[in-house]
């Protein structure tokens, strides 16, 4: 493979677009790693990626699914007898819902900027384990008011944790890769619910021992499991491929220091934004220009509105399946299944989108997969049964969720790299922005089936699906259709052909 050299003579040129790629193709690149003579062969490439992808990215995922355990455990607990003991109803539990989603919100931008100042691999397992703690502290929760303030905690801690780690795993890949590597990080969400029923059986059947409650040995386990992965985390994760943490002189790297080279190296011939301000903080003038960019808004908004139904369903569906007449341990068991679905159908369609380098379909079909569910729960005749109205749930579950990590794919390629950490923190907030009227929806009055709810979700899901096909029309028609920022800095077609079949052949 004839590698792109980021270090061509110098040419000056009128035209704005050209005059950009040659700013980056003149910088001194000083990425640890980075060779600009390197060549290497599909083998090696392949293998190097094959190691991000085994020692790499699974542990960020299982980092994820905790995050998902203490972001969606009030659920799993709410059908043990935590409305009894601490005496709330919906209204509390929507406000302690919202009080989250607040503290999530307030935290993500500020939390993101740390992070690329002192690298996520550093900065995020220190908050891990600060909301691990915030999460076995829910065992003293004696009212709402206690309620409402455990799970701001926990919402402000986990702010930055998700686009910190998008801006992390881009660092092993390049950007026609990311589909399917952000589909398998955000199948947390999926891993994380498949888990948590089994897990919450085994938790809740532990009431009564230790004079304990069975949702106080929910949030005692899992927070404290939480702490133990942080502290993990924090000395496994290396800065980037080729320059791991060094303890006490003492330094340890899965990579050789070829394979490190070729990922750094491909990575940035790829993208050679990623380059510019490697390690240098984000100012406020990126800030601005991030958010005058027109492309943010449509990803923003479909995001959004496709996300209306999440936070609602994450806290009520164990509810949901119970008054369709399943005990509190056999909801908490079928509310696994539709997270199963959920992980088969999301990677597969962020593979198709990688594979076929089309966005915008595939985000449309995965936002209109989840409207089908909403719609088929909210319709369907009681007089049905409770398995088929159970299907609708396991539907609504398959799709809720699983284009996000396609449209994160599609505008972090759009992006130049000093203003990703920006656009993903924005992209997150939208997602979590989504909670507060999404939350809203499942009133009491409307119990057990929340038809209103469903319906207006339904609704707001398939405007996302417009959206999106709105903004892959003006992409179409004003910036290279579904492709990103290497094709402004003229990486040749061929290398990214090369990348793309690499991928097919390790698959």
């Amino acid at each position: 493979m004839t590698p792109l050299s980021l270090k061509s003579p110098q040419v000056h040129s009128t035209d704005p677009i050209r005059a950009e790629s040659e700013i980056v193709a003149n910088e001194d690149i000083q990425v640890p790693g980075y060779d600009a003579d390197l060549q290497f062969d599909a083998t090696e490439e392949r293998k190097a990626k094959l190691k991000a992808d085994l020692f790499i990215l699974p542990f960020i995922v299982l980092l994820f699914c905790f995050l998902q355990f203490d972001r969606t455990n009030i659920g799993n607990a709410l059908t043990d007898s935590l409305r009894k003991d601490i005496n709330v109803g919906n209204k509390e539990i929507n406000l302690a819902q919202t009080l989250f989603i607040v503290g999530f919100v307030i935290t993500e931008l500020p939390f993101n900027m740390i992070s690329k100042v002192i690298g996520p691999e550093r900065f995020l397992p220190i908050t891990m384990f600060f909301w691990g703690i915030a999460t076995w502290s829910q065992i003293f929760l004696k009212n709402g008011a206690t309620l409402a303030a455990a799970r701001f905690f926990i919402g402000a801690l986990e702010g930055g944790y998700i686009p910190g780690f998008a801006v992390y795993i881009a660092k092993f890949y390049t950007n026609q890769e990311l589909g399917l590597r952000y589909a398998i990080f955000w199948a947390s969400n999926s891993v994380a619910g498949s888990l948590s029923g089994p897990l919450s059986i085994g938790l809740l059947s532990l009431r009564g021992t230790d004079g304990l409650k069975g949702w106080q040995w929910l949030f005692l386990i899992e927070g404290v499991l939480t702490c133990c992965l942080a502290v993990v985390a924090y000395f496994y994760l290396p800065h980037n491929a080729a320059k791991p943490k060094s303890f006490f002189g003492k330094s340890f790297n899965v990579f050789s220091q070829r394979e490190a080279s070729i990922l750094v190296t491909r990575s940035i011939r790829n993208d050679p934004t990623k380059a510019l301000r490697y390690g240098k903080p984000v100012l406020p003038s990126h800030i601005l220009e991030t958010f005058m960019d027109w492309r943010l808004y449509g990803h923003l908004i479909g995001a959004f509105l496709s996300m209306i139904m999440i936070m609602g369903m994450n806290t009520y569906a164990p509810s949901i399946i119970k008054s369709l007449g399943f005990s509190g341990l056999q909801a908490n068991g079928l509310n696994s299944v539709g997270s199963i679905c959920a992980l088969i159908w999301s990677v597969s369609l962020a593979y198709s989108s990688d594979r076929f380098q089309e966005r915008g379909f595939h985000i449309a079909l995965g936002y209109l997969w989840g409207a089908a569910g909403l719609l088929w729960l909210a319709l369907a005749p009681s007089s049905v049964g409770r398995w088929v109205l159970y299907g609708g749930v396991v539907l609504t579950q398959m799709g809720m969720g699983s284009a996000q990590a396609i449209n994160a794919a599609w505008l972090t390629s759009k992006m130049e790299d000093y203003k990703r950490p920006v656009a993903l923190a924005a992209y997150v907030m939208s997602i979590q922005l989504a909670g507060f009227p999404g939350q809203q929806l499942f009133r009491a009055q409307d119990a057990p089936r929340y038809r209103r709810g469903l319906i207006i979700a339904a609704s707001c899901v398939i405007a996302g699906a417009v959206v999106i096909l709105v903004l892959k029309l003006l992409y179409r028609l004003f910036d290279h259709g579904d492709a990103g920022v290497e094709v402004k800095y003229g990486v040749p077609r061929q290398n990214r052909r090369e990348s793309r079949e690499s991928e097919t052949e390790k698959v």
